[in-house]
């Protein structure tokens, strides 16, 4: 029997990013029983990707497509930058069954199936959830009419419709993604939390050090710099660690602030580059302590992974994190608020056994396994659909 072609959509992938997990294993979870194409731009190869993520992909069956990045727009224009995968995907739609967007919003002409990871297609929530006094992408993407003209530009150069996506079915990343697409959009959305990985072995508590992780893109708006503040308060109080915030710090004016202020704190904090695949698990594996102080995640890759790991963590009140987490000695909303709960978890052995018995029943809502079953479900039901 001929089995159902399948596209998997993403604008790109990078080593280390955290939609592409969704991609790979959307990909992964299908292979078996379809026949898939990723369609993806740049020059990614799935080896590596395969490497970071824990899939299995090069060499196992499905089709890799890549389309070359407009040289100019390599390293700006987002809005711009996916026009020709766009004219791709809806040119091409009719070759497949199903076409999924792993990243967000695509008008494929007919209806699909997408993956909602944060609200970077919408201007509006955008600017209101990245909003930061530091953060330079408020200055140079001020609101307006050149502004509106630059992503109605976008759209044209796709050609799609402005509300083409609101046909296809819709997965939230979290209750909180999936609640704002309701209250916004009017969309109805299920929530499939995104696959997180772990450690192959998990090291003892015993065993573990007093050291605090931070993971992610080095911007002003994840605020690794604020951690560090956090941080030091806890410590100005006594208690002894270490903090290892991992990362490619960028060579601007924010990375050479917050190697500064590492070089201020002292020795306890360390900037240590960006780490990948099985030696970032067995890193995490080997610490005790996590933080987040990006506010508005919409999920929160990151803090899921460490909580797989057997870490404990703290967020910000607000964002899909919370739900990651999901305990109020997890969840604080300011930094002296984050200081006061981290010092008394830390200074009560019983509250932190209880912390970790938590998360340890939390963790099973964020593995692979469960993610693949959701896609799976979703993707015959699409295809039912479609065949009726």
């Amino acid at each position: 029997m001929k089995r159902a072609r399948i596209a998997v959509v993403h604008p790109w992938l990078v080593e280390g990013g955290g939609s592409e997990t969704v991609a790979l294993w959307t990909a992964q979870a299908l292979k078996d029983d379809y026949d898939v194409t990723l369609i993806t731009m740049g020059e990614a190869e799935l080896s590596d990707l395969d490497r970071t993520y824990g899939t299995s992909l090069d060499g196992g069956g499905i089709h890799f497509l890549r389309l070359p990045i407009p040289r100019l727009l390599r390293r700006q224009g987002d809005a711009l930058r996916s026009f020709r995968l766009s004219r791709y995907c809806r040119a091409r739609a009719s070759s497949f069954q199903l076409m999924i967007s792993s990243y967000n919003v695509m008008d494929f002409g007919r209806p699909g199936v997408q993956y909602i990871s944060d609200f970077s297609f919408d201007d509006s929530l955008r600017r209101a959830f990245l909003a930061d006094a530091r953060n330079w992408r408020q200055v140079l993407r001020p609101p307006g009419l050149l502004r509106s003209a630059y992503l109605a530009s976008g759209r044209i150069l796709a050609g799609t419709a402005s509300a083409g996506w609101r046909r296809n079915r819709t997965l939230a990343n979290s209750e909180w993604t999936r609640s704002i697409l309701g209250e916004v959009f009017g969309v109805e959305a299920e929530t499939v939390y995104p696959p997180v990985m772990e450690a192959a072995v998990q090291t003892p508590w015993e065993s573990r050090e007093d050291v605090f992780v931070a993971i992610g893109r080095i911007v002003p708006e994840k605020r690794a710099d604020v951690a560090i503040d956090i941080l030091a308060d806890v410590r100005r109080r006594g208690i002894d660690f270490k903090f290892h915030v991992l990362g490619r710090v960028p060579d601007n004016a924010f990375g050479r602030s917050l190697r500064d202020k590492q070089a201020a704190a002292g020795g306890w904090a360390s900037l240590d580059g960006p780490v990948f695949g099985a030696d970032k698990f067995n890193l995490l594996s080997r610490c005790r302590y996590g933080i987040s102080a990006c506010p508005h995640e919409a999920f929160g890759v990151a803090v899921a992974e460490m909580i797989r790991s057997g870490m404990i963590v703290w967020v910000p009140a607000s964002g899909g994190q919370v739900e990651i987490v999901d305990h109020p000695e997890l969840v604080y909303s300011d930094p002296a608020d984050a200081a006061d709960k981290i010092a008394r978890v830390l200074g009560h052995h019983s509250l932190e056994a209880e912390l970790r018995e938590h998360l340890a029943r939390r963790a099973g809502r964020f593995s692979p396994l469960r993610f693949a079953q959701s896609i799976r479900a979703a993707a015959a039901g699409c295809l039912e659909h479609h065949a009726g």
